[in-house]
């Protein structure tokens, strides 16, 4: 059971140099004790323990009122809350009296609840979410050195360092930390204009805003002086559609015709690309990841990275060309060792991600390589071949909800989102040729 009483900080440190002992109200509870202070400080002979009461200072009584009047009211509310506070830590029992009694806000920037955030996402093994919601505090790092007349060009490479298991603030920005509840929706749309300033693409601003946001919102369910700060929901954090770029069949032709030399990163990309193509689009990451275990009775079984916390799973029935480039990179290996040479067996899980942003790269300057030799005047990344398979399922009159489940969206509607214009351009193509047809004859 919490309990509360007035009392002196007798630690050495708190003593002054006339003998005076600051006034607390001391909070024990599971075994803790915590103190508040009143911001008065006396001699030990001037406050009656017994009965509350100060003497020997100026407005000695009003003190006196002030004092037995908070603690009255913590008790009174204390008592009528037991049945929750029993189940509190006393850091969250402290912080609720100081907040209600002593008009006190604790503490709340946006990097410490961050790190505590982004710790949780750590342990759920959501690494490439945690990754970009750092990625929007970098950001916001940069645009406070910016206002500080600092240098903001310069890479951070993180923020935080991992201590007992857990992410700590690096010291060296401490100076650059804010308080949540002083991001209002002047300074957050000064940091929108500024990254729309600073980064080429059009959707970082949007994408960084919107972890941001998701980290906001965070605090805002856990802290209870947090719960209506919510100054980017004023903030337009819409994405611009990226028009596809995909490739034809035939140009999917001329990339497997191409005579290259086994057993070389080129040769390597070519296949990697293949596999892709042939599971539905499957992202890098999903493929980099795949486990010997995962492919069984000619199946691959995953769940796709970016809807694996939500449970997206797959089991795609391999063709004959899929099943060929796995039987290239068969070695022997462990139920649990990586079915493609991608990513290091020994790379820790919170390192993943990087690992396959490295890879990506090199993906990406070897299918350059192969589009020129192919003669496709087109750019090939990984995200490619995702729309070059919905393009031509689209090409061949696959129902878009058929589409839609393939590629793992979660609504015909996110499906039309990024390819409702291509549609729409096959529909209005087919009845003006129609139309058209029609009156000439």
């Amino acid at each position: 059971m919490a309990t509360i009483k007035i009392t002196f900080d007798k630690r050495d440190n708190s003593r002054s140099k006339d003998n005076k002992l600051p006034l607390v109200l001391r909070i024990g509870h599971a075994r803790k004790t915590r103190d508040i202070p009143f911001k008065l400080h006396l001699k030990e002979s001037q406050y009656n323990i017994s009965t509350g009461k100060i003497t020997g200072i100026l407005n000695a009584t009003r003190h006196t009122k002030r004092i037995r009047k908070i603690y009255s009211e913590v008790d009174l509310w204390m008592d009528e809350h037991k049945g929750e506070i029993r189940h509190w830590e006393i850091k969250k029992l402290k912080s609720e009296i100081e907040r209600i009694f002593f008009n006190k806000s604790p503490s709340h920037s946006i990097l410490h609840h961050g790190a505590r955030y982004l710790n949780r996402l750590r342990l759920e093994n959501r690494f490439s979410t945690a990754s970009t919601y750092e990625d929007a505090l970098k950001a916001l790092i940069k645009f406070r050195k910016s206002l500080n007349n600092q240098d903001d060009t310069a890479s951070i490479k993180t923020l935080f360092k991992t201590e007992d298991k857990k992410l700590k603030v690096l010291e060296k920005f401490n100076d650059l930390d804010m308080e949540i509840k002083a991001m209002d929706y002047s300074f957050l749309k000064d940091f929108k204009a500024y990254m729309s300033n600073r980064y080429k693409s059009k959707n970082t601003p949007a994408l960084h805003l919107r972890s941001l946001q998701a980290i906001m919102n965070d605090a805002g369910k856990t802290y209870y002086e947090l719960k209506d700060h919510k100054p980017l929901s004023g903030i337009k954090k819409q994405s611009h559609e990226n028009a596809p770029a995909p490739l034809s069949f035939e140009d999917i032709s001329a990339i497997r015709k191409l005579k290259l030399k086994a057993r070389t990163p080129i040769w390597d990309t070519r296949n990697f690309l293949l596999f892709m193509f042939n599971n539905m689009g499957m992202n890098h990451y999903d493929m980099a990841t795949i486990k010997r275990s995962q492919f069984e009775d000619n199946r691959i079984k995953y769940y796709r990275k970016k809807t694996h916390y939500q449970g997206d799973y797959f089991s795609v029935l391999q063709n004959d060309e899929a099943l060929r480039i796995i039987g290239y990179y068969f070695n022997g290996q462990n139920e649990d060792e990586y079915l493609f040479p991608i990513i290091p067996k020994d790379t820790l899980p919170e390192n993943l991600h990087k690992v396959n942003n490295g890879k990506v790269k090199i993906f990406n300057r070897y299918a350059k390589r192969i589009a020129a030799l192919a003669g496709i005047d087109k750019k090939i990344t990984t995200y490619t071949i995702r729309d070059t398979w919905t393009n031509i399922g689209l090409d061949l009159g696959i129902d878009i909800r058929k589409i839609s489940s393939g590629l793992g969206h979660s609504s015909v509607q996110v499906t039309e989102k990024h390819y409702g214009k291509n549609v729409s351009q096959k529909v209005l193509d087919e009845i003006n040729a129609i139309i058209t047809q029609e009156h000439r004859s």
